[in-house]
């Protein structure tokens, strides 16, 4: 086959215009026209082709089509997320700690006033609630509540200061 019809202006024009009418990505039609004319090339030196133009426009529209699947399928890929919804590694290990500080600081507080804070904070009973279920007045069940709020503080504080946790550990079996 002639290779004239790889630098014909002609030719390129009337390809990149069937391309560009039939491709819905119309910024694509350059790179279109260059794969469908390297695809005629390679062709062409394997076997002869009679009507290299209609085998151009076949080839156009295989590319167009792949390239539609192509982006069709990295559509389909991008709506899918694929960011992994379970906590880090490390938030768990600071979810842990935190929790077994809460739980220490729970164990480490007097039986009244872990009663007081697990029937207010856990259960949700009102302080008047848990006044008249343990036989206390209501200001002893704020000062408990108090207490108990600022030593679960202290404890998560320590978290994040691992030097004052020596400090805190002894503090907290006053009534």
């Amino acid at each position: 086959m002639n290779d004239g019809i790889f630098q014909s202006a002609e030719v390129r024009r009337r390809l990149l215009a069937y391309i560009s009418r039939r491709d819905r990505n119309p910024a694509s039609s350059e790179d279109v026209l260059q794969e469908t004319l390297l695809r005629l090339l390679e062709q062409t030196r394997k076997k002869t082709i009679d009507d290299p133009m209609a085998y151009a426009f076949r080839i156009a529209d295989t590319v167009i089509f792949a390239r539609a699947r192509q982006r069709r399928r990295e559509t389909e890929l991008g709506d899918l997320d694929f960011e992994c919804t379970a906590p880090r590694g490390d938030q768990v290990l600071e979810y842990k700690q935190r929790m077994a500080l809460f739980r220490d600081g729970l164990l480490a507080m007097t039986p009244v006033r872990r009663a007081v804070f697990v029937k207010r904070h856990l259960e949700g009973k009102s302080r008047g609630q848990i006044a008249e279920d343990m036989n206390l007045s209501l200001e002893a069940v704020k000062k408990h509540l108090l207490r108990a709020m600022i030593e679960l503080t202290n404890r998560n504080e320590a978290l994040e200061s691992p030097a004052q946790m020596g400090n805190v550990k002894g503090s907290s079996h006053e009534q």
